[in-house]
């Protein structure tokens, strides 16, 4: 009676909250908490099933929580900053970094998850069809993470398998 991999519902459940045990999990204000409960679903889908879980076009999904970053790094430098010509640098370059933590966050979270069976989730991560500076900016970090590798050693991760799409016409 247990199901066997499985594409999850990442955007109704992003955009729209969902319940983990006790918890009422409301929609995410920032690219971290994202992140975060992308981590927080996989584990429980990968607990109560065998086989692998993806979540789809990550890029794509994550862009509106990174834009949420953008507009508070914006209102921050407009605080802070005197000069208006220096406002969206600013929060360009913060929101590059907020989307490189956040993606470094969830490839340390899915390799350090364990199932109820004592294994690291199967997880496939796809992306690559955004076009946004903001979706570029995050098939970026995914690369850069993996390139920088786990931990002291540098080991490169096992999980999550990373499924890159190239738009036609793009270079």
């Amino acid at each position: 009676p247990m199901s066997n991999s499985c594409l999850i519902d990442s955007p109704g459940m992003l955009s729209e909250g969902f319940k983990i045990g006790n918890a009422e999990v409301e929609s995410p204000k920032s690219i971290q908490t994202a992140t975060a409960q992308i981590a927080q679903i996989i584990a429980n889908v990968s607990s109560s099933q065998y086989g692998g879980c993806s979540v789809h076009r990550i890029d794509e999904l994550l862009a509106p929580y990174a834009k949420l970053n953008y507009q508070k790094n914006y209102k921050e430098a407009q605080l802070w900053i005197e000069d208006e010509s220096l406002w969206e640098d600013y929060a360009q370059k913060k929101t590059q970094k907020d989307i490189y933590d956040a993606m470094q966050s969830l490839e340390y979270e899915i390799n350090t998850l364990f199932t109820t069976n004592g294994q690291t989730p199967f997880t496939s991560l796809g992306f690559g069809l955004g076009t946004g500076w903001i979706e570029r900016e995050i098939q970026k970090a995914i690369f850069k993470v993996r390139l920088q590798g786990l931990g002291k050693e540098k080991r490169t991760a096992i999980f999550p398998k990373l499924i890159f799409t190239l738009k036609k016409g793009l270079n």
